[in-house]
């Protein structure tokens, strides 16, 4: 017996059957040719165009945060000093009822006197220019004190025999804080 192997003969074409040529396709008409690859571009354009404004409004918003956290920030910096500022008034304030407890008028307070009696703050009757600079003026009806915080707004505080009043203004001297009328300072 033979060990080779063979396909065997080639099978012979029907003479029936003819093979037809193929339709052309339909985008190889005349005029049509890029039509869809303009589509394509288009599409592509618009999402390429919608990613950008998704990314541009997520950096906004970022942005917008850090603005935020910042006016924040800055604003706890403004309470920190205008902090430091009331509490050098209201040293300012133990030394003038002392005073008056002791003289028995408001005219007798003064810069020099306020000094001898607490010696922590500057007394001037000029303009405060810091926290720990005490304007003063004294009348026989009242005292007024203004200190100016770090952060620019002025403490004014006014006693009289009716009580003591408190406010805020820009002109930081003892003789604007005579006018000042409300129960507290602002929060």
């Amino acid at each position: 017996m033979d060990d080779s192997f063979t396909f065997g003969t080639r099978a012979r074409r029907s003479a029936g059957i003819k093979r037809r040529a193929r339709a052309p396709r339909a985008d190889a008409r005349p005029g049509r040719a890029g039509t869809g690859r303009v589509v394509w571009l288009v599409a592509g354009g618009i999402v390429a165009v919608v990613a950008i404004a998704g990314v541009m409004s997520l950096m906004k918003r970022g942005g917008e945060e850090i603005a935020s956290s910042n006016q924040t920030a800055v604003s706890q910096i403004g309470t920190a000093d205008d902090v430091q500022a009331k509490m050098t008034a209201q040293q300012t304030a133990s030394a003038v009822q002392q005073l008056y407890a002791e003289q028995g008028s408001y005219r007798a307070i003064t810069p020099s006197a306020l000094r001898g009696v607490e010696p922590a703050a500057d007394y001037t009757g000029g303009a405060s220019t810091g926290p720990n600079v005490v304007s003063v003026s004294s009348s026989p009806s009242g005292v007024g004190l203004a200190v100016k915080s770090s952060s620019g707004t002025c403490f004014l505080e006014r006693f009289a025999t009716g009580g003591v009043s408190y406010g805020t203004g820009t002109t930081c001297t003892g003789e604007a804080a005579m006018s000042a009328s409300a129960r507290s300072w602002p929060a």
